[in-house]
């Protein structure tokens, strides 16, 4: 009798592990990482690692984030959904974030399509895996994230603070415990998040890193009548070329009013946005410097208009050109030389709280000589100059090498730039438009 009730008890338990598998998960957009998943009763439940994200981020935080949200399972990764014939759908959840999706399991490979908020599909797909093991040797990998930004970073002073240090120190404390690449991306973001400084993170790295900008998509024109446009900027991911173009474009019709819409548009770099403020002033102006670690090493302050003449002067160029005199003396400051064709019309800005990087000192400039009218929220507070560094294995590091500070001595990173008339975000462009009816 004994020995029956052992076997029952075995089988049991043979019974509830029976559907657990182990994937390996390959997503286009993000670092790769392990889900375990477990088939029973006609539903599939699949995760990352039970309490990841709460052994990462430590328990003050997982429980501060957990109050603010509504999600069930926070878990770095967490999907569940009724399973037929080897389909299922559901819910599909990653941080804090949830999405619908419908998945495939066929033979050893896992598919899952995601659908996001604007209807667009994301695929990611699993391989199956025996074992689940660290990918890298991620303490290595943090002392290597520790030596380049030391080696680099234009902010030499924070290094020797207790934030670094502390930083350090945890990073190194979960180093061991970390199985997969974005479980190092969400340690790392985690608390760099709450340095005093912007661009500074990891990302996947991809054949795109590091090349000068060619996006077709990066922005377009919308007629609304023949008085008025809209030049919708998505990311100053353009090159010059291109925003020549759309630039005759708007010479040709000969608008009275220019709408130059930058809501969410996270930045980029100058190759598109030199053109574009050439086109709009009518005489030179001073577009902030950008100090590296040279200058704060020497002076520990932030530099004056009488300091201008120990920098570069960029009036434009390429990536390429731009790092090297960036990286030169002190730094380099830009200046914008007027095109020899410029709008003779009103301008109108419209920016929210996602508006950042390249965009800001765009936005500061035009509205600091009173070039254009800036419409809706604060921008980000996230302008510095920054470049990549490629730690092998398909991570990518950022780090800040310059900072930028406005020629009339203001920090925009971590502050951002309050807008002239302050609209909410999806209501600006018919305040705008309203606007240039009434007048």
């Amino acid at each position: 009798m004994k020995k029956i009730n052992i076997l029952i008890i075995i089988l049991l338990l043979s019974n509830l592990c029976l559907g657990q598998e182990k994937w390996l998960i390959n997503n286009p957009n993000s670092f790769d990482y392990y889900i375990t998943t477990e088939i029973k009763d006609g539903e599939i439940i699949g995760k990352t690692r039970n309490n990841a994200l709460k052994d990462i981020v430590g328990g003050f935080k997982f429980t501060m984030a957990k109050l603010a949200t509504s999600v069930k399972y926070p878990e770095i990764v967490y999907f569940k959904g009724a399973f037929e014939e080897n389909t299922f759908s559901g819910n599909f959840q990653m941080i804090f974030s949830q999405r619908h999706f419908k998945g495939l399991i066929k033979n050893d490979t896992l598919k899952i399509t995601l659908t996001n908020k604007d209807r667009t599909e994301t695929k990611i797909n699993g391989i199956r895996i025996k074992e689940i093991k660290p990918i890298r040797d991620y303490k290595s990998t943090f002392n290597k994230i520790f030596e380049i930004t030391e080696n680099n970073i234009y902010n030499q002073s924070f290094l020797k603070s207790k934030k670094w240090r502390k930083f350090k120190k945890r990073m190194n404390n979960i180093s061991g415990r970390i199985n997969d690449n974005l479980e190092l991306q969400i340690a790392f973001s985690a608390f760099a998040r709450e340095f005093p400084f912007s661009h500074y993170y990891l990302y996947k790295s991809s054949s795109t890193n590091g090349i000068e900008s060619n996006n077709v998509n990066f922005a377009e024109i919308k007629e609304i009548n023949s008085k008025t446009c809209v030049l919708k900027v998505k990311s100053f991911s353009g090159s010059r070329k291109q925003m020549d173009s759309l630039i005759s474009i708007i010479e040709n019709k000969k608008y009275s009013n220019l709408i130059i819409d930058l809501r969410n548009n996270p930045g980029g770099n100058h190759l598109s946005a030199f053109p574009l403020a050439e086109y709009i002033i009518d005489k030179p102006i001073i577009a902030g410097v950008f100090p590296n670690k040279n200058w704060y090493q020497e002076f520990e302050r932030i530099p004056n208009k009488k300091d201008y003449s120990k920098f570069i002067e960029f009036s434009g160029g390429t990536m390429k050109e731009w790092f090297v005199k960036a990286s030169q003396n002190y730094g380099a400051y830009f200046k914008v030389n007027p095109s020899e064709n410029h709008f003779k019309g009103k301008v109108y800005v419209l920016t929210n709280n996602r508006t950042g990087s390249t965009c800001e000192p765009f936005v500061y400039g035009l509205k600091n000589d009173n070039y254009a009218t800036i419409i809706g929220e604060h921008t980000a507070g996230a302008m510095l100059s920054s470049n990549e560094f490629n730690l092998g294995n398909g991570i990518t590091l950022r780090i800040p090498l310059n900072d930028y500070i406005t020629y009339s001595g203001e920090r925009i990173d971590k502050n951002g730039i309050k807008p002239n008339i302050e609209v909410e975000s999806e209501k600006a462009l018919k305040y705008t438009l309203d606007k240039i009816m009434n007048n």
